[in-house]
């Protein structure tokens, strides 16, 4: 019995090894490079380059030439956009080599301003809706500022308000200290069924600030980050989902109960905590695919780990649905690539609702950011 414990805490140390390794790797400094150019290759110079989601910015040089150094490997979305020109951006995957791509540029098509119905009282109450759906409703982001609402463009359609933007949108975050550029591609939300569905590049920049703002901005970013979905996925990338506070349940519907003239909110779901290391595989040294069914996600880092279940069977149980407390999360494609930073491949990953997805851009943190 007890060569059998110390096989075991031996394998225990031998499995600790490997992810430091594992986590060292993902570490490695890269580059990411390459060269603008428009549609007959002349180099393209003063394009704006940066890798979305992070503080990295550039802009080409006379040769249209840009380089990002010291790159963590994993997985990177470079944009680049220029006046006049279409807006680019690729995924790019780098594990062990640095990257250079040529980038070319397509012409913008000019198209004709469209006239707004109702002038500026219609664009004023899209604007209010579109800001309290696209930066959210938590503190930070009712402290968020768009410096620019003039580059949105807004259409509407039956109960759709449907947004893009002609240039960066330039948001303050002064709770959290950031400077955001964020390039919206596409905007819809649905009021009928309160279901938004955004597409954009975004760039971060510290604000300057006194010692005392730095160590406000710390706390409340601390706080931002805690059971946000970068949080919850870099939790999974190390396999430490309930060590780090998140309690997740298989999820097998969501359903409505009549409860006099209302309806509540149901969820049905196995009360066993998932095991992620089933749902997770190692892709390389800086990878992992992530595949599941629906996920029903608490993050309560007071009740995370203590579940005494130990059936081998499903135990099936239906719970009221609170959406300021809990989240669904469900893929949309058929599995999703995640590294170090919580970056995912592809933004249409995942369809959250609930708690999750109340975090939106007024609480979004770069790729940068670590917790103390």
């Amino acid at each position: 019995m007890r060569r059998q414990t110390h096989l075991i805490s031996l394998l225990g140390t031998i499995l600790c090894v490997l992810l430091n390794t594992f986590t060292g790797y993902a570490q490695k400094n890269l580059s990411i490079g390459g060269n603008v150019v428009d549609a007959k290759g002349a180099p393209l110079k003063s394009a704006t380059v940066f890798l979305s989601g992070t503080e990295r910015f550039t802009m080409a040089d006379e040769d249209g030439k840009f380089i990002f150094n010291n790159i963590t490997s994993g997985t990177h979305q470079l944009s680049v956009t220029m006046m006049g020109y279409m807006p680019f951006a690729q995924n790019i995957i780098i594990t062990n080599q640095p990257s250079y791509l040529s980038v070319p540029l397509k012409i913008k098509p000019i198209a004709l301003a469209e006239v707004t119905i109702g002038g500026k009282n219609k664009f004023d109450a899209n604007f209010k809706l579109f800001r309290e759906v696209f930066l959210g409703t938590s503190d930070n982001a009712k402290a968020c500022v768009i410096l620019n609402p003039s580059v949105i463009n807004f259409t509407t359609k039956n109960d759709i308000l449907i947004a893009d933007a002609d240039d960066f949108l330039v948001i303050e975050n002064k709770p959290l200290g950031y400077r955001i550029r964020y390039m919206l591609k596409n905007f819809g939300y649905n009021k009928t069924t309160d279901i938004v569905l955004y597409e954009g590049e975004t760039s971060f920049e510290q604000l300057p600030g006194t010692d005392k703002m730095k160590k406000e901005w710390a706390s409340n970013r601390l706080k931002t980050y805690k059971g946000s979905v970068m949080h919850f996925l870099r939790s999974v990338y190390r396999n430490r989902v309930s060590q780090e506070g998140f309690i997740v349940n298989k999820l097998y519907n969501k359903f409505f109960v009549p409860a006099g003239k209302k309806s509540v909110p149901m969820v049905a779901i196995d009360l066993r905590p998932i095991k992620f290391d089933t749902l997770v595989n190692i892709i390389d040294d800086s990878l992992v695919s992530f595949k599941f069914s629906p996920l029903y996600v608490v993050y309560n880092p007071a009740r995370a780990g203590t579940s005494p279940l130990k059936s081998t069977l499903p135990v099936r149980k239906s719970i009221e649905y609170n959406g300021n407390e809990s989240s669904t999360v469900k893929l949309f494609l058929s599995k999703a690539i995640i590294d170090s930073r919580g970056s995912h491949s592809d933004y249409r990953d995942f369809f959250i609702e609930g708690n999750l997805a109340q975090k939106r851009v007024g609480d979004q943190l770069p790729f940068e950011y670590q917790p103390n």
